[in-house]
């Protein structure tokens, strides 16, 4: 004879419920602070920047990343605790007239972003001094997503970096991801960047939170 089954439907434990609404409030911080995760991923530039460690986890990794060593001809010039890292205006302007007008994917949403971000830097460059190369300095301080910019150049190797007083640009430089998780709603992650062999780093940037 049927009868029916007396072993009702478990409830959700708090545990996964948790999980989920700390999954559902995490997504949107990590997205929008790590928005500068691939700058040149989209054609815009001459080569993808590596892919970073997940945002939103415990990580502590440092990789030493080769630079220019020479500067390029035609620069822009970012100056950061003293440190001067030069960009390649030409790329930037490259990537700036790349950018789709409208986006309808996430890689098409992504080179909007960062062309509008390379054309802001672009635009808070001086004029040239003139002397060889030719650099035109940028010397407001920088906000995030003109650090965004520079961070993705520093990242796929395709700045110049000299320290303070340098006449050539070092061959490498060392890029930190630190993340570091409190709780499902608790964290922060950030991105330095030091000339190896130098205590400090010259560059901080906002990675993500939680």
């Amino acid at each position: 004879m049927w009868q029916p089954s007396t072993n009702k439907p478990r409830p959700p434990s708090r545990t996964g419920i948790a999980a989920r609404i700390a999954h559902r409030l995490l997504a949107p911080c990590v997205l929008a602070l790590s928005l500068g995760t691939s700058m040149s991923s989209h054609g815009a530039g001459p080569a993808a920047a590596p892919e970073r460690p997940p945002a939103g986890t415990d990580v502590d990794e440092t990789r030493t990343v080769a630079q220019r060593t020479r500067a390029p001809a035609d620069c822009l010039s970012v100056v950061l605790e003293g440190v001067t890292v030069l960009l390649d205006r030409s790329e930037l302007s490259r990537q700036a007239h790349a950018k789709p007008t409208q986006w309808k994917t996430e890689a098409e949403r992504m080179a909007l972003i960062e062309g509008r971000r390379a054309a802001a830097l672009l635009q808070a460059a001086a004029p040239a001094q003139g002397g060889s190369p030719a650099c035109h300095p940028v010397t407001q301080t920088l906000d995030g997503d003109d650090q965004f910019v520079v961070l993705a150049h520093l990242e796929r190797g395709a700045a110049a970096v000299l320290p303070a007083g340098a006449t050539q640009p070092v061959p490498s430089v060392a890029i930190r991801y630190l993340g570091q998780r409190c709780g499902p709603l608790c964290g922060r992650g950030s991105i330095m960047v030091s000339i190896p062999g130098q205590p400090q780093p010259f560059m901080v940037t906002h990675w993500w939170a939680s």
